[in-house]
């Protein structure tokens, strides 16, 4: 695919399980990056545009929407956020291809807080009435990397304001990859 964006937008890619607080620290970035940032939720494409359906292929079909999303908004000169699940089978190959693609500076983290942790996150969530603990155990995933780039791993200690500074930091001192 052709490069995306430009060397000064800036992507993060917040992946983990539901509950484990990406959500919330994208909402705390945004301020962290400027006027032009596109936050761009996983849950949005999954349940709300894409809301009826088999539960799989809405999962493929919001990794096309949301890879567009990402790219259009980097296009536009946006720094973007996405924040999701993004399990390996959807999402993977997408995430390789805006990672080699984008011209800027580029961040993924994941989520590594564990199954009790996340659901004590989600007993404090408004969502918590719309589904159960097992439902979340259903769809639990845990540490699962990536293979193409090392991800910054979030774990069950850290506050939001660590982690929000340690993502700042990471995308200050990030340099643009070099295109050949």
């Amino acid at each position: 695919m052709a490069a995306i964006g430009s060397a000064s937008t800036r992507l993060i890619v917040l992946r983990g399980d539901s509950g484990s607080g990406k959500t919330t620290t994208a909402a705390a970035l945004r301020p962290h990056l400027g006027h032009k940032t596109a936050v761009i939720h996983q849950d949005y494409f999954r349940r709300e545009l894409l809301a009826s359906g088999e539960k799989k292929a809405r999962s493929a079909d919001a990794a096309v929407l949301v890879d567009a999303a990402a790219r259009q908004s980097l296009d536009l000169g946006y720094d973007v956020i996405l924040d999701g699940i993004f399990n390996l089978r959807d999402y993977a190959d997408r995430l390789e291809r805006l990672w080699r693609d984008h011209r800027g500076v580029t961040r993924i983290y994941q989520f590594d807080v564990g199954f009790d942790e996340t659901v004590r996150r989600h007993a404090a969530r408004e969502l918590r009435h719309t589904f159960t603990a097992d439902k979340m155990r259903e769809w639990y995933d845990g540490w699962q990397p990536l293979e193409f780039v090392e991800e910054g791993r979030i774990g069950p200690d850290e506050t939001l304001a660590q982690i929000t500074e340690r993502i700042v930091t990471d995308i200050s001192a990030g340099q643009p990859k070099a295109r050949s």
